[in-house]
């Protein structure tokens, strides 16, 4: 889909998570360290809560990479959450999206309050995650909504379970986009919904960089990624599915 033919907004929107991580190379770990300091800073006050991994020896957790990236702190503040692991930081938003742009200011806030702090390392890399639910009846018309013909043999996949991943290269972005059809979510106001899930992961690495540099670059950087991010996902959809969301363009 063309950049200048991209919704501005959807009147119906099929978002249900929608997270910003950094990844960071930290001399200590950054849950022993960053959520009491954000707990005092942040207004509105948040709540603070351990989570299960916080209960696993950080000397276990160190030696697993598959817990390297576990959050083990989470504040919920107003209507955003920030989970803390001993790498990373992830700031994620509740239902209903408010949109990119405050989004983004929320972002740019963390950010500039854990530069001020001045204990995170250096930034290895960042992203940006969209995951949406489609909803539809059926698998047939699930499958339907999305811009995808998949075959195997003599096997045309029409109205099946499928759980398809791709990792794609685009210069120093990778985007990890997920299909999924029989998904089920609970969306605003605790409604049930049944549907195809489209998840776009959209991951830049980047050279080590210390924190408050990364910091005062990062708007710019994010906006780019969010718009490439948001490129692949309508590249995903047929263009009747969008129409059915209700697109308003500039």
């Amino acid at each position: 889909m063309s950049v200048s033919r991209l919704p501005k907004v959807l009147e119906q929107e099929p978002l249900v998570d929608a997270l910003c991580e950094l990844r960071i190379e930290a001399s200590a770990p950054l849950a022993d360290i960053l959520p009491g300091i954000l707990y005092h800073k942040l207004d509105p006050k948040p709540t603070l809560n351990r989570l299960p991994a916080a209960e696993i020896p950080k000397p276990m957790r160190a030696n697993d990479p598959a817990l390297h990236y576990a959050p083990t702190q989470r504040l919920e503040w107003g209507n955003y959450v920030i989970a803390v692991g001993d790498r990373n930081v992830i700031i994620s938003c509740k239902l209903p999206y408010p949109k990119w742009p405050n989004f983004k200011a929320k972002i740019l806030e963390v950010v500039s309050l854990i530069s001020e702090i001045g204990v995170a390392g250096k930034v290895e890399r960042f992203s940006v995650k969209y995951v949406n639910l489609i909803e539809a009846p059926s698998l047939a018309e699930q499958i339907e909504k999305i811009d995808l013909t998949l075959r195997i043999g003599g096997l045309e996949v029409c109205d099946d379970h499928i759980n398809i991943k791709v990792h794609h290269v685009e210069g120093d972005t990778t985007h990890i986009l997920t299909v999924i059809t029989g998904a089920n979510a609970r969306m605003p106001g605790g409604r049930e919904a049944f549907g195809v899930v489209v998840d776009i992961d959209s991951i830049r690495n980047i050279q080590p960089t210390p924190f408050d540099e990364f910091a005062q670059g990062l708007e710019e950087q994010l906006e780019t990624l969010r718009q490439s991010n948001k490129v692949n996902f309508f590249d995903c959809l047929k263009q009747s599915t969008v129409n059915e969301m209700g697109p308003v363009y500039e």
